[in-house]
């Protein structure tokens, strides 16, 4: 009797559990990311370089050019991840840049097959990523973006800035000015050069979460099943 009764409080808990999973929002805030291959000097210097008119504008090129091509910058300060029922986080998982690293180094991330990928993902699959109704609550994003040529360099900061406007009029939780802020300026050097800072909450239903996983397996299965069908000789099976 006893037994029964651990084993229903334990069958009444993972169903209060997974019940209490689907009903809940997943958020996940990015704070701080930095990527960058330009050395804050060179803002510095760009920035004056109109008001240092009787300066040797070469070397300070050659310098400038030296410090782009020794620099590059790569940091997160936290990814802070939420389960949470209306204004109550009844999870909180906080990683910072160590412990990201750790994680990283654990799920061997590095040795996962990208062809392999490419080769599974179709773009039909693109269509079923809506499904997820992803809110974006906050965004801040600062961007400076250079190419070899200007012309491109022209068309994607104007290409990036479209999409994020158009993304953000889409999937915005509650619009408030002060909550979403992005600025991307053109850098006309002829390099490839970077500085981005990242800032960002955004939310998935678990529930819509779930659904996607689901989707996704059901999706494998076919695949497979229609693998091993083609595979299969004709008349494999026939006495005649």
């Amino acid at each position: 009797m006893i037994l029964v009764l651990i084993l229903l409080t334990i069958l009444i808990f993972i169903l209060l559990l997974a019940l209490l999973i689907v009903v809940s929002t997943l958020k996940i805030e990015v704070k701080n990311l930095c990527i960058s291959n330009i050395e804050k000097k060179f803002n510095e210097k760009q920035s004056s370089k109109e008001s240092i008119k009787q300066q040797d504008l070469r070397s300070l090129l050659k310098e400038q050019e030296n410090q782009i091509q020794n620099y590059s910058k790569k940091q997160i300060d936290k990814i802070i991840i939420f389960l949470s029922m209306g204004k109550l986080n009844w999870l909180k998982i906080s990683l910072n840049a160590k412990k990201i690293k750790t994680l990283y180094s654990k799920m061997h991330l590095e040795r996962i097959d990208i062809k392999k990928i490419e080769q599974d993902f179709k773009l039909e699959d693109l269509k079923i990523l809506p499904k997820l109704h992803p809110k974006i609550s906050y965004l801040n994003l600062q961007a400076n973006l250079g190419f070899e040529s200007p012309i491109t360099t022209a068309f994607t900061v104007a290409g990036i800035a479209s999409i994020i406007s158009i993304l953000l009029a889409h999937f915005a939780k509650e619009w408030k000015k002060e909550n979403y802020q992005y600025c991307i300026k053109p850098i006309y050097w002829q390099k490839k050069l970077y500085q981005i800072n990242f800032n960002c909450i955004i939310e998935f239903k678990m529930v819509h979460i779930i659904n996607i996983i689901y989707i996704f397996i059901k999706k494998g299965k076919s695949d497979k099943n229609e693998r091993t069908t083609s595979n299969r000789k004709p008349y494999g099976y026939s006495y005649e």
